[in-house]
């Protein structure tokens, strides 16, 4: 059943709606956990129970409580913008449609304590270690905002933070993103800095927002919301922040100092130590007085996959359903790793279609490397109904289209040229003879279905 939308204002809004009507999709812990690897250990032990939200009443040699998992299942990232999983591309379409600007207000809780350049001292958050091959502690749900040092374009990113001492933290840009050519221009410029805030801890739909690879993501979260957005000045930056937030860093990001960060466990699901090396010297740290620290569970995590793909993936849905309105239902499995798509397609007689929508597929999203096409009536979130058209309507001597080499993911640890990789499309849609041969599904009619569908909905609501 879909469910509502959430008010935007804060991140502990969304956690009481969870914990009343949802109460089985959250766990909350409240003994004392280590900041290195126990809460990594809850995760990987709770993913057998559905991937709930983690909740972590204490942490040791921290005050603050820790939240983890927030977007761990795809059930509960669709309720975040009022969908259910099947309709979540097309209603963030349709939310697009109003874009609603943010408001701006003078205070707000994030401005509650604030701390100032001697004052400040990151050691005292619940930053974790998640793995023992990671390089340190990181934080890794920091939403990085920044202005263009030329237009003042706002722009939120992802980063992953390396704590390095009371004010320092050592960072990777390596998405290529905004954030970094931002950076680039500072560095044009010969400006020593580029001035940033870094948010830890606001209202889900902020983050898909932030994850959408866009430059106007407080207008796309208030969309999504269904309400604007609350923005506050930093304390020492002319950057807006969220007033609702937990927990928000003000600080730099150094153009003339470079350091080693890494390595660290990313969303491959293996180690790797690229890192393009910047410093971000932190001066000043606000938050609420009973702030919470939020996290992003790390490495091949359904969270991870999740939050950094299916905002992403429904900006490139919008573009390949704009250009092919036959394509039906996409689905870019966790499993996948960002690099593998499912595409189901309405042919309707027109061969060929399929394996446009394929190559369309991989020329404005350059993470996939395989593409699996199937017919409408093959559930692309079901992995063994693909399968099984995979086994029973492709022949692999005509049914696997091999692409050369092109630009690709730099983390893809199977290349053996960093940013090249080859792709392949797989064609398990119905063959041009089954016609001839009338070879068909069985099928139950909609009205049956329908039936039987609701009265098991009011049987187990």
């Amino acid at each position: 059943m879909v469910g509502t939308v959430a008010g935007l204002k804060d991140l502990r809004v969304f956690l009481e709606e969870l914990k009343r009507e949802h109460q089985d999709e959250i766990v909350e812990v409240d003994y004392p956990v280590s900041p290195e690897y126990e809460v990594t250990a809850y995760w990987r032990e709770c993913v057998k129970l559905g991937n709930p939200v983690l909740y972590f009443k204490q942490v040791v040699g921290c005050k603050m409580p820790l939240v983890a998992n927030v977007f761990g299942s795809r059930q509960r990232v669709a309720r975040m913008i009022g969908a259910d999983v099947e309709s979540f591309y097309d209603k963030w379409r349709e939310k697009l449609r109003i874009f609603i600007e943010p408001e701006l207000v003078g205070h707000g809780p994030v401005k509650e304590v604030k701390k100032m350049e001697n004052e400040v001292d990151l050691t005292g958050l619940p930053i974790l270690k998640f793995f023992k091959e990671d390089a340190g502690k990181y934080i890794t749900s920091g939403i990085v905002v920044a202005n263009h040092p030329d237009t003042g374009e706002v722009n939120l990113s992802y980063a992953r933070m390396q704590l390095k001492g009371r004010n320092k933290l050592g960072v990777s840009l390596h998405s290529r993103g905004f954030l970094w050519s931002y950076f680039q221009r500072a560095v044009e410029k010969k400006m020593p800095w580029l001035d940033v805030a870094v948010v830890i801890g606001c209202h889900p739909t902020i983050y898909l927002a932030a994850a959408s690879r866009r430059n106007d993501e407080y207008v796309l979260a208030g969309a999504l919301a269904g309400e604007p957005v609350q923005l506050t000045k930093c304390e020492t930056k002319d950057i807006y922040i969220p007033a609702h937030a937990e927990i928000v860093l003000e600080g730099r990001i150094l153009t003339d100092v470079n350091e080693d960060e890494g390595p660290f466990s990313e969303y491959t699901g293996y180690l790797t130590g690229r890192s393009t090396r910047n410093i971000l010297v932190v001066d000043c740290i606000t938050h609420r007085n009973d702030a919470i620290f939020q996290t992003v569970i790390p490495t091949n995590s359904s969270e991870h996959l999740l939050l950094g793909g299916m905002p992403t993936q429904a900006t490139y849905y919008a573009k390949l359903k704009e250009s092919i309105p036959q394509v039906h239902r996409v689905n870019f499995p966790v499993w996948g790793t960002h690099f593998v798509a499912i595409v189901s397609v309405d042919k309707s007689g027109k061969e060929g279609l399929q394996l446009r929508a394929a190559l369309s597929l991989i020329g404005v999203y350059p993470y996939v490397k395989y593409v699996i096409l199937v017919d409408k009536d093959v559930d692309v979130f079901d992995e063994n109904e693909v399968f099984w058209a995979l086994a029973t309507r492709s022949q692999p001597h005509k049914s696997i289209s091999i692409l050369p080499l092109s630009d690709g993911n730099m983390l893809d640890p199977s290349q053996e040229q960093p940013g090249l990789t080859s792709r392949a499309i797989i064609d398990a849609t119905r063959p041009i003879h089954w016609a001839e041969q009338k070879i068909y599904t069985p099928t139950i009619p909609d009205e049956v279905v329908n039936r039987v569908r609701q009265r098991l909905r009011e049987k187990f609501k």
